[in-house]
């Protein structure tokens, strides 16, 4: 099979357990490029906390970021894609989280920001993720904020767990929930998520589910898998995430990326495919 594009999850995946670009990794990425074969990432970061990985790698075009709730275009930072939560949802989340755990960190990322209404001793973890400090308001709920892409709970992976299931069970069929490294838990709209995301951006590029090559590690990884033709698990990824794999390279720690992609250029299975460039988005 000729692939035609290559969609790669950040945390876990393309950087290391640092999180850090690997200098074999970004010879990879950068190789791919120059044979002409699109590159897109898939990350749950916000869209201006990847632009200089992407400066890094020579990576352009749509980029699917806020874990599939919105597809950026890189260069002007246009959304071409956007799927917040409705507002309604947006508060049962919330308030059912903090019925629940009243100490856990809460926040809210947006197209250009996260919010939080108070200092928790976790927020740091955004500054080790490479985001943006949060932007403290008095209430999450009672404050005029931008739409909002998902809500993004912080905690030890016990805790978060008694959380998800202490509210699943109360919130919308239409809230996604999933978690993304083991100390994040996030809600979003059925709507977004990067299988839906690529999906999408598949349709807009022209190209089939069996033309992409798709790497991740995470629970919110496996609809993304689902959407490509070669699926992609890191060897340090969830259990869930290396069954939903057709491959599973090694880990981020051993460079996985770069011997999956070294190997597919060697073997001519990565073509040329429809840029990501000049996409416009409606």
């Amino acid at each position: 099979m000729d692939y035609r594009l290559v969609v790669l999850d950040v945390d876990g995946t393309l950087l290391d357990p640092d999180h850090r670009l690997r200098p074999r990794v970004a010879t990879a990425v950068r190789a791919v490029r120059r044979a002409g074969v699109p590159v897109a990432l898939a990350t749950g970061k916000l869209p201006q906390s990847v632009g200089a990985l992407l400066a890094e790698l020579g990576v352009d075009g749509p980029q699917i970021v806020l874990n599939g709730a919105a597809t950026v275009e890189s260069a002007s930072g246009k959304a071409l894609r956007f799927c917040p939560l409705r507002p309604e949802d947006l508060g049962t989340v919330v308030r059912a989280v903090r019925r629940v755990d009243a100490g856990v960190l809460v926040s809210l990322f947006a197209l250009d920001g996260i919010f939080m209404d108070e200092a928790h001793p976790l927020a740091g973890i955004f500054a080790e993720y490479g985001e943006g400090p949060p932007v403290i308001v008095p209430d999450l709920l009672a404050v005029e904020l931008p739409p909002v892409a998902k809500v993004l709970l912080a905690g030890p992976p016990e805790r978060l767990a008694a959380v998800r299931a202490a509210v699943a069970p109360g919130l919308p069929e239409r809230v996604s929930i999933t978690t993304t490294t083991p100390d994040f838990l996030e809600f979003f709209d059925e709507e977004a998520g990067k299988g839906r995301a690529l999906a999408a951006l598949r349709e807009r590029l022209g190209l089939a589910r069996a033309a992409v090559v798709a790497f991740g590690d995470g629970e919110n990884d496996v609809p993304l898998l689902r959407e490509a033709g070669l699926a992609v698990a890191m060897g340090n990824g969830a259990a869930v995430t290396r069954a939903a794999a057709d491959r599973i390279a090694p880990s981020n720690a051993e460079d996985g990326v770069a011997v999956v992609l070294e190997e597919l250029l060697e073997s001519g299975f990565l073509t040329p495919g429809t840029s990501p460039q000049g996409v416009r988005g409606g």
